[in-house]
């Protein structure tokens, strides 16, 4: 009896193993995101992701404005300091400005002072497509769409692009910076309001 038991444990054990000496391919899950070695279950949550933080505010009333904030994945030398680096960063926001109203926003930090004073013509490359849109410096190294459509488009833009190129005339460089970003992984649903 011992015997068949040993058996039959080396028998279901050895079933286990599957005779797999490799994990299985990634396959699309139809739904942006992979199945299998190293995937994902929907979207989000990928080693090729961008490195997304959403934020919000509320008041009593509810919540009012939510943020999403992305950093650029390359840094650039600070002019007055060749020890330093910087690193831009874009953050996106929508705003319930009343029932049924909601605002986009969007937002290029530099942490220096940009030669776009007023305003000047940034390019900024989308998927491969550049193209100069109207910016605004009100304060230092804070740059704004000069118009709410644009910034509507911008932030659009941002959402259903996979990666984007911003070249930033910082003053104190020669040449512009080309801030580099991965849109990947963006999450839609933290950056919706109830309802919508």
């Amino acid at each position: 009896m011992k015997a068949l038991v040993a058996i039959g444990l080396t028998l279901a054990l050895s079933a286990c193993g599957g005779g797999y000496d490799s994990l299985p391919p990634q396959v699309s899950d139809g739904n942006g995101g992979t199945i299998g070695a190293g995937g994902t279950i929907g979207s989000g949550g990928s080693k090729d992701d961008g490195n997304w933080k959403y934020g919000s505010v509320s008041n009593a009333d509810g919540v009012f404005s939510l943020s999403a904030r992305i950093d650029a994945t390359n840094t650039y030398t600070v002019p007055q300091f060749p020890n330093l680096n910087q690193r831009s960063w874009i953050e996106l926001e929508k705003r319930k400005m009343a029932v049924g109203t909601i605002s986009k926003r969007f937002t290029v930090f530099a942490p220096e002072e940009v030669r776009c004073t007023p305003g000047c013509q940034i390019r900024i490359k989308f998927n491969g497509g550049i193209s100069a849109y109207s910016f605004l410096q009100r304060v230092d190294g804070v740059l704004t769409p000069a118009s709410d459509e644009l910034s509507a488009e911008l932030f659009d833009k941002t959402t259903r692009s996979n990666s984007a190129t911003i070249y930033l005339p910082i003053v104190g460089l020669s040449d512009e910076v080309e801030s580099e970003f991965n849109f990947r992984g963006y999450d839609e649903d933290k950056m919706a309001f109830t309802g919508e």
